[in-house]
């Protein structure tokens, strides 16, 4: 049984970060699959090492884009992230120190929040790569109208 589905309404757009996220989504499954087995505390303990190691390579990785594009509300953006790696890392030391932490609540917590972070956050951002790539699109156009793509060529050829 696959605990979190990835659909096709959780893309941005951006298909290097639609692949990371589908990369955090397998993490939380196989979590989640180690509760029907006896191996939950030790897939919980490599889960959360390779989760953060992950979700570090993808915040740099997302926030990188954000400054190229000059992205306005990065800063929201950031402190989302900043606030979900301490989570993370408050869960991976307290797990460290022999606390047990619970395969399920971390999965729920875990596809909770990609979940509400893809559908707000990112959403946004990618919204926003997408007008800039249309914007640059219609400049090119305008500044080279004998372009294939150009309305004007396909116009001035049919007439």
């Amino acid at each position: 049984m696959v605990f979190f589905e990835w659909k096709e309404q959780y893309e941005l757009g951006l298909p290097h970060i639609d692949l990371q996220h589908t990369m955090i989504v397998n993490m939380i499954n196989e979590l989640y699959m180690s509760l029907e087995t006896r191996e939950e505390e030790d897939t919980t303990s490599k889960v959360l090492a390779k989760l953060l190691c992950y979700v570090e390579d993808h915040f740099t990785s997302e926030e990188s884009a954000m400054r190229e594009n000059n992205y306005p509300d990065q800063d929201a953006h950031l402190a989302a992230h900043d606030a979900f790696r301490v989570k993370v890392t408050r869960l991976h030391d307290r797990h460290r120190a022999g606390e047990r932490i619970a395969g399920y609540e971390l999965s729920e917590f875990l596809k909770d929040w990609l979940l509400e972070h893809i559908a707000q956050v990112d959403k946004d951002f990618g919204a926003f790569v997408f007008q800039l790539s249309e914007k640059a699109k219609e400049a090119f156009l305008r500044q080279n109208p004998d372009h294939p793509l150009s309305k004007n060529t396909h116009t001035r050829n049919l007439g």
